[in-house]
């Protein structure tokens, strides 16, 4: 398998001329796939905080929250190359309105790619629209969850 380069992705909403960060993904040179829920990071008690899930290059999987596990962990598949198919790494909720409120602007010059949503096709109602992030075998689709009303999707190889 060909060496891992570190990747940085990037979900974010694109609100009039500002561009706001919802969810950062990393795909670090050890093989671990990270993805970050967005707040202020420079601030002490979010980096206490520090929500995030992974994927262990020996297929491991857990979310943390407060250096803690928040779920049980699971075993998935390894993500080298004979992964197959899809792996999902989160789901999130979004709310027209979230993005600003939260209110960390996206610099995309920080990102190797960034997946831009127009805030426009986020449903007015409440937690109607989901972000998913899927790991996915090379040239691979996302797994669009049939449960979700109106699924957005990021897929990372």
């Amino acid at each position: 398998m060909p060496d891992i380069t570190e990747k940085m992705f990037a979900v974010a909403v694109r609100d009039g001329t500002d561009l706001f960060l919802w969810i950062r993904i990393r795909r670090a040179e050890s093989g671990i796939y990270y993805v970050f829920a967005t707040g202020r990071e420079e601030e002490a008690e979010w980096k206490k905080w520090n929500p995030h899930g992974s994927q262990h290059k020996d297929g491991r999987f857990h979310h943390k929250s407060f250096d803690h596990k928040v779920f049980p962990p699971e075993q998935r598949q390894k993500p080298d190359a004979d992964f197959k198919g899809t792996e999902q790494l989160v789901t999130r909720p979004i709310a027209p309105d979230e993005p600003r409120l939260v209110g960390v602007i996206c610099d995309p010059a920080k990102f190797d790619a960034v997946l831009e949503v127009p805030v426009s096709i986020l449903s007015a109602k409440k937690y109607e629209t989901y972000v998913a992030v899927d790991l996915t075998e090379p040239d691979g689709q996302g797994n669009y969850h049939s449960r979700w009303t109106n699924p957005l999707a990021a897929c990372v190889r």
